[in-house]
């Protein structure tokens, strides 16, 4: 037998070896991290939340949690969800085709005012006319996005650690090929579900630098869940559409007119605070910044009862300081 027969069998077997790993794999991971919480169906899609208040109802009004790119809502469940809940109630938010929320076929879904407005619908469904909202990261564009589109729903917002401008550059080459039609799907099947498992203890270490990541944290948030084929997808969709989006929507923060709070660190090299949010705060009159000094990206770990305090601060008096406060590291 010749020896390109040979390399073509040795080369097929591995390749279903890998697609059967992908099947077996998306089946452990959806059994070892079920749904946390409930569902609400907006625009087609099932988004998946949790909820929790202290007995009462809590104070102020509700809080809102939108998690960042490559995650989900167990970020915020692992970190300052339970604090909060203490006094407050508390909703964190899958975003569409995230963690357990589908993913509909609006056109656009990648649009942070897009995922801003089926966040605003579910909430409507829920009961909840007006709330605070806070983002981090990829979530800090939808927050920005719904303090343009939807003041009348707010009594606040906090941009934590968010990306919500326009940076030189593009972004991770994996993401171009996820969005190829056909070779897309079957790149992430056979391929990214083997090296994102290989490569997650260096990229939630780099996530969190300077400040050490929580020990168990990919574990304890699932970030398993994110190697899935349509979460991974939906992922990169979102990741390389977003410095577009952000072009457009930054244009307008001058007319946001709702109490706005952010906060930062300023070692955070995942998304710069000299691009992002120092620029946001310049172009909001009367925002508050908050500074962390060295701090990195994830404040909702490394400086959760700061966070806690601001977003608490917003729910039960809208209060913002306006201007930059800087807070020393611990």
């Amino acid at each position: 037998m010749p020896v390109w027969v040979w390399v073509l069998c040795v080369l097929g077997a591995v390749l279903m070896a890998a697609l059967f790993y992908s099947l077996w794999y998306e089946r452990r991971v959806a059994k070892a991290f079920p749904p946390a919480g409930q569902f609400v169906e907006v625009a087609g899609a099932r988004l998946h939340y949790v909820e929790a208040a202290p007995q009462g109802g809590g104070t102020g009004v509700p809080i809102v949690l939108i998690h960042g790119a490559s995650g989900n809502l167990r970020d915020f469940l692992v970190s300052i969800f339970p604090a909060l809940a203490l006094k407050h109630r508390v909703i964190a938010f899958d975003r569409p085709g995230h963690g357990w929320s589908g993913r509909t076929a609006l056109k656009n879904v990648h649009d942070p005012a897009v995922q801003a407005r089926l966040i605003r619908d579910a909430l409507l469904k829920l009961g909840v006319e007006k709330a605070v909202v806070l983002g981090h990261s990829w979530g800090g564009a939808v927050a920005a996005a719904y303090a343009l589109h939807f003041p009348q729903n707010l009594e606040g917002v906090l941009v934590l650690s968010g990306a919500t401008h326009p940076w030189e550059g593009g972004v991770a080459w994996y993401h171009g090929v996820a969005g190829v039609p056909l070779l897309g799907p079957a790149f992430v099947r056979l391929f990214a579900v083997l090296a994102g498992q290989f490569l997650t203890p260096a990229g939630v270490a780099g996530n969190f630098w300077p400040d050490a990541a929580p020990e168990g944290y990919a574990q304890s948030m699932g970030l398993a869940l994110l190697f899935r084929l349509k979460t991974f997808l939906a992922n990169s969709a979102d990741t390389r559409n977003l410095k577009g989006h952000l072009k457009e929507q930054s244009k307008r923060y001058g007319e946001i007119d709702v109490p706005l709070l952010i906060m930062t660190g300023n070692r955070d090299r995942t998304v710069s605070a000299k691009i992002h949010s120092y620029v946001l705060h310049e172009a909001v009159p009367g925002s508050e910044l908050i500074k962390l000094k060295g701090t990195g990206h994830m404040p909702h770990h490394a400086r959760g009862d700061l966070v806690v305090e601001a977003v608490s601060r917003l729910a039960t008096s809208g209060d913002v300081r306006p201007g930059l406060w800087e807070v020393e590291a611990e």
